[in-house]
């Protein structure tokens, strides 16, 4: 039986994670199965957390789907080297990569995403016009100074 209150516990945890972005307005929440096994509590327990936030209106239910981090969501990427330029630059910003730390190589990226050389660059050079990646003939790619 989990002590009084680990329901507080899990909704802090949750809003935590939504005010640091880390579940961006959209983005979809664990099941309750999969969180009350993260935490090692009851469905229940972790339904008061979700009611909490709810009541909060951090989150909202979309009926058959689970529950969403309430908010505007901005429309997913189109192409696919602006897919690969949003997920890097969500690492980036996540602090997965530090001012001038190297960046996932073109043949990495080019495996992980499934995509083209040509596609990759692309997606390189989007990030470079905004500022949030620096490419260095010959070294590579690199995150930006902040």
């Amino acid at each position: 039986m989990a002590p009084r209150g680990t329901y507080r516990t899990i909704a802090d945890e949750l809003r935590r994670l939504i005010e640091r972005g880390e579940l961006p307005p959209g983005e979809m929440l664990p099941s309750e199965v999969a969180l009350a096994e993260e935490h090692q509590v009851a469905r229940g327990t972790v339904r008061s957390a979700l009611t909490l936030l709810a009541d909060e209106g951090l989150i909202e239910v979309v009926a058959g789907q689970g529950r969403r981090v309430a908010g505007a969501v901005s429309p997913p990427p189109a192409t696919a080297y602006e897919r690969v330029a949003a997920g890097l630059l969500r690492r980036i910003e996540a602090g997965e990569f530090g001012p001038n730390d190297v960046l996932p190589s073109e043949s990495n990226l080019m495996a992980e995403h499934g995509v083209s050389r040509n596609t990759v660059r692309r997606a390189y050079q989007r990030l470079v016009d905004v500022g949030a990646v620096v490419v260095r003939q010959g070294t590579g790619a690199f995150a930006a100074p902040r």
